[in-house]
């Protein structure tokens, strides 16, 4: 669908924002020469301001971005399981509303999580009602759980269309193409999930045996399984290199088995090359390390680097991520990100280089981390939790770009039997897009959903709302007065239109009226309060719907809000829904004297008409019987 998909490999290049020039084989893979592939999804991608650098178009100041990274790791084949199974869903939702995945013959029942709220994921049933022997489909030991038949699999395609509509997801299913390859062909050969489904290669194919500052030239080019390759996912500015130790040999060549680290050198994890420039033209070296602090105390913060981003994939990861300011204020669009690894079933989130450590945004961050972990039964914790990692993706993209970042660690080897392949995508299918509905303000959506805030908020049902004789037809939203709302009419309005079923269209449902198009309505505040879902007081304010006095059938309605810290995509009723209003003809039938011309024309007819009748009946006999002579003689 070129309407809403923009391919891509790597990027143009030119003048990043530190200042370096910047060209497309920047990007490429080390031995392979492969550039990472990518995807733009936008709602009229071709549309918007074009990203000289990055080389996208569809880009939009009012919508946030959302990035999703797989395969760091070459060997971790889940990682770009799911992103691809991601973008297979978007292509086929997008404006196909309706539809009944399931085929029970109703429509968005079930969608991922518990999306009704009632503590149960089967949100429909539809695994609960089998056998008990059937109720664990995929065997893990848990009945009627994420990726069992009948559980999640019926989910809102408007709520898939309002996404695209309303974001820019930058997709990059397989960010270690190099690697991958390497994995799959030479070093870990099909059936790999027989000879080392917890194995694998796992870095890039950075050449270590010849830096360009060693004397021990790699002379056959060929990569060296016990010293080439950087883990890509230590390799990040931020905290780079320390205090792990996931550092490489001083002396190419004396490097560790990839997989056995006899020496104690982690070369599975090596992150790269130290980084000896000065980078700030100060005469020092490596005095301010990326840490968020002023490590020189000279007014400038992480200007000179240790090291880390030295590899084509990371820096690739970087140039985007500081190359997409789409308002022009100087910060990444990017608000929340994902990166996809396999395997442990864990959900994680920062801070990963130190223990016994919380970041400004903990309760938030792990908030977030709960609600996916609910999605997919997998546990929830603090990075460094499950190990310290120094280097990695999300300590970077929060440290550095305080974007609310997540690791999940899927199914349950690297290189995952084929068979299994299918219910752990599903299985974690639904939070790529979680994490894009919460790419406005994460925090705020996090305060609100630990406060309970937004869940208690309310949009009038159809049996409560007072259609009046005439006129304008109010609905009213019920906020609670912590709710930061916005009553800018691009994020919060009531959207509305009306249809009138006929005989033949009297099941029709949201596929059926799906073309019909919405029309938007404002909100505005009123001095009248209102029972949230909890019980507490909240405010109203109400939208009065411009529906013609002549209109009679069905009105159908819902509600988006936003915030005024730019928080958008609060829908009421939730996952795309919409509620239905019955109306009859509301409209006067004209003034008096039209009135009263209509009543004689309708007595004229009526009365003349039985006039005739009567007279017809009592025609006297004689004069019948001399209309039949007549009729005779002229015979």
């Amino acid at each position: 669908n070129p309407d809403i998909f923009e391919y891509h490999e790597g990027m143009n290049g030119g003048t990043n924002a530190r200042g370096e020039e910047v060209t497309a084989d920047a990007y490429e893979g080390w031995y392979y020469g492969h550039l990472s592939p990518w995807m733009k999804i936008t709602a009229d991608v071709q549309g918007g301001d074009y990203n000289e650098f990055v080389g996208d178009n569809g880009n939009y100041p009012d919508r946030h971005d959302v990035m999703i990274v797989g395969n760091h790791h070459a060997r971790e084949w889940m990682s770009y399981e799911v992103p691809m199974l991601q973008l297979e869903v978007i292509a086929f939702s997008y404006n196909n509303i309706g539809y009944d995945n399931d085929g029970d013959g109703l429509i968005d029942e079930d969608g991922w999580g518990d999306s009704n709220g009632d503590g149960i994921l089967d949100d429909d049933g539809d695994c609960l009602a089998m056998a008990s022997e059937h109720q664990d489909s995929n065997g893990d030991g848990v009945n009627c759980g994420p990726g069992d038949h009948g559980v999640d699999e019926d989910y809102s395609e408007q709520f898939i269309t309002d996404l695209v509509n309303l974001r820019e997801i930058y997709l990059i299913p397989m960010l270690n193409v190099d690697g991958n390859i390497y994995d799959r062909e030479v070093f870990c050969p099909a059936p790999a999930w027989e000879t080392c489904p917890s194995g694998g290669w796992r870095k890039n194919l950075r050449d270590n045996t010849y830096t360009g500052v060693t004397p021990l030239p790699d002379l056959n080019e060929e990569v060296d399984e016990d010293c080439d390759g950087v883990d890509l996912n230590r390799n990040y500015q931020f905290e780079w290199g320390a205090p792990l130790g996931a550092t490489g040999p001083l002396i190419p060549g004396t490097c560790s088995p990839s997989e056995g680290e006899l020496d104690g050198s982690n070369n599975d994890v090596y992150n790269g090359p130290v980084d000896d420039r000065d980078n700030d033209g100060d005469g020092q070296v490596n005095e301010d390390h990326v840490d968020g602090k002023d490590d020189d105390a000279d007014g400038v913060t992480d200007e000179d680097w240790w090291g880390g981003n030295s590899e084509p994939e990371t820096k690739f990861i970087q140039d985007m991520t500081e190359m997409n300011d789409d308002d022009g204020d100087g910060a990444s669009e990017f608000k929340s990100t994902l990166t996809h690894h396999s395997y442990s079933e864990l959900i994680l989130w920062p801070w990963g280089h130190c223990t016994d450590c919380e970041s400004p945004d903990h309760a938030q961050l792990e908030y977030h981390g709960q609600q996916m972990a609910d999605m997919t039964l997998y546990a929830n914790l603090q990075s460094s939790s499950l190990y310290p990692t120094s280097g990695d993706f999300c300590d970077w993209h929060y440290g550095v770009h305080g974007s609310y970042c997540y690791t999940s660690e899927i199914g349950t080897a690297f290189h995952q039997r084929p068979e299994d392949i299918d219910h752990i995508a599903v299985r974690n299918l639904g939070i790529g897009f979680y994490i894009a509905e919460i790419a406005d303000n994460p925090r705020e959506r996090a305060d609100n959903g630990i406060a309970n805030i937004s869940k208690n908020q309310n949009l009038q049902l159809p049996g409560l709302v007072d259609i009046p004789p005439k006129g304008d037809i109010p609905i009213d939203m019920c906020i609670s007065n912590d709710f930061a709302y916005s009553l800018d009419i691009d994020v919060s309005h009531i959207m509305y239109r009306t249809v009138k079923p006929n005989r033949a269209q009297s099941d029709f449902g949201p596929k059926e009226w799906s073309t019909t198009a919405w029309s938007m309505s404002p909100l505005r505040e009123t001095s009248s309060t209102c029972n949230l879902l909890n019980g507490e007081n909240g405010t109203v304010l109400r939208s009065n719907l411009p529906v013609p006095d002549t209109v009679s059938g069905q009105v159908h309605y819902k509600a988006m809000l936003g915030t005024l810290s730019g928080g958008d995509l609060y829908l009421y009723p939730p996952n795309g829904g919409y509620y239905v209003l019955e109306i009859d003809y509301r409209a006067d039938y004209g003034g008096l004297f039209g009135a009263l011309f209509m009543f004689l024309v309708v007595a004229g007819f009526v009365w003349g008409g039985l006039a005739i009748c009567l007279r017809m009946m009592l025609v006297d006999e004689n004069e019948k019987e001399f209309a039949d002579a007549i009729a005779e003689g002229g015979g």
